[in-house]
């Protein structure tokens, strides 16, 4: 590519060289972390499933590195899902652009530079450890894949980088989105009836920032089903050179219509006539490209928690319904998904367990379970507890006595004694609201 044209489509991704303003649109709570490692000399590196708002948290990094009165020279974003870029990936591309920028806008100052989708170039940690090690330059980078944002970090970018995974939307977010805010308990109360409308908006059609600003359903539909098309065929199917696409297809689906419920690459190889090589790899991909995600039994040991079945749980719960069946009878399973991406953004290690009954997620903090949390969401006014889903809080586990124990419910507010142990029962609107905060 020609150095004008270049240039030209560099300055279509940079409209701040020329004063434009930024559209850093709303807020994100990974944000203000990232914010506080712009100064810091690692390799800031941004993970998560396409749509998720990686491109829209980058733009706001530089609309702040703007509003501190940084040059608007000095910063550079690039984004390797630019089509013209296709047939030039690699790392002389990477150098030829950093350099072009050196020598038109920024010659010596420290620069930040912003890759976007980096994991298209092959070879790109290499060229980053290099250049963040010889040159004056913070660097930021996106991408779709937790592989290749893990593997090749860990041999090219040991001790160099710092990583943080993005999710679709949480709850506080989807909120935020919406124009609103709750910040205590009398506001929750206040608005309890709006509130529960708008929870039900975010399990139907889930949290990708660019769903819900869309105001009319099928509009919602029609993006989340190009999603699907994309996720699947794109960074899954194309990316690790699967060409059995139909049974690629049918695995995805089947796993997003029993998000929640126990299954085995044993029982998936069987149900689907295809061999468990073939299963491993396909249940890989799309756990790399942030498809699903897989809930493992908690044991002390590795290997039995490897051996038993997973739960999986969808990355979004409007991906989920849209290309699963009907949304109606499925609620519980619905909440139980949308508590699990909860647990997952707030908590490293989650589990389910299974000490004679099932315990839907256990949390553990070092080497202790420190919380355990079971889903039942039934009908509102609903207070008849059936003996099943308290069961679990009896059953002898580690740290039964110090853990706490929580039960997410529809509406029941309220602490209930099981045997000896004491419950919480926690409505689930409220739980994702508050967990985070000291107002549960």
């Amino acid at each position: 590519m020609h150095s004008n044209k270049l240039l030209h489509l560099l300055s279509f991704y940079n409209p701040h060289w020329t004063n434009k303003p930024l559209d850093p649109g709303v807020g994100r709570d990974l944000l203000s972390t990232c914010i506080r490692q712009l100064d810091s000399p690692e390799v800031l590196v941004i993970k998560g499933i396409r749509r998720c708002g990686k491109s829209t948290l980058m733009v706001q990094l530089m609309d702040h590195l703007l509003r501190q009165g940084i040059a608007p020279s000095r910063i550079l974003r690039v984004n390797f899902e630019e089509p013209l870029f296709a047939g030039e990936y690699s790392t002389d591309l990477m150098e030829r652009i950093y350099r072009l920028h050196r020598e038109t806008w920024c010659p010596e100052e420290k620069c930040w530079l912003f890759l976007d989708e980096v994991q298209n170039i092959p070879g790109w940690e290499a060229w980053v450890r290099s250049r963040s090690e010889t040159e004056d330059v913070k660097i930021c980078v996106t991408g779709s894949s937790s592989r290749m944002l893990s593997r090749e970090i860990g041999t090219k970018l040991t001790g160099r980088h710092l990583s943080f995974e993005l999710s679709p939307l949480s709850f506080v977010e989807f909120l935020r989105f919406k124009g609103i805010s709750v910040t205590s308990q009398p506001e929750y109360l206040s608005r309890q009836s709006l509130l529960r409308h708008l929870f039900e908006e975010y399990l139907i059609h889930g949290g990708f920032p660019e769903v819900v600003l869309r105001e009319h359903p099928e509009d919602k539909k029609l993006l989340l089903g190009q999603y699907f098309e994309d996720i699947l065929y794109r960074d899954v199917a194309t990316r690790y050179e699967i060409r059995d696409t139909a049974n690629l297809r049918n695995l995805a689906v089947y796993l997003l219509t029993n998000a929640s419920s126990l299954t085995s690459v044993n029982k998936l190889k069987n149900n689907f006539a295809i061999s468990q090589t073939k299963t491993e790899n396909y249940l890989s991909a799309m756990l790399e490209s942030y498809l699903f995600f897989q809930l493992r039994k908690f044991s002390f040991s590795l290997k039995k928690s490897l051996r038993a079945g997973f739960k999986p749980y969808a990355v979004d719960t409007g991906l989920r319904n849209r290309v699963a069946f009907s949304f109606s009878g499925n609620t519980g399973h619905i909440v139980e998904n949308a508590i699990f991406c909860h647990l997952h953004r707030t908590h490293e290690d989650v589990y389910y367990q299974a000490n004679g009954h099932e315990t839907d997620f256990a949390v553990k903090e070092g080497m202790n379970i420190t919380r355990r949390i079971q889903v039942w969401f039934a009908e509102p006014g609903e207070s008849n507890l059936p003996d099943r889903e308290t069961a679990c809080f009896t059953d002898p586990s580690p740290n039964r006595n110090t853990a706490e124990n929580i039960l997410i419910t529809n509406d029941m507010d309220t602490t209930i004694r099981v045997g000896t142990a004491t419950v919480r029962c926690i409505p689930a609107l409220k739980f994702l609201l508050f967990d985070a905060t000291d107002l549960l």
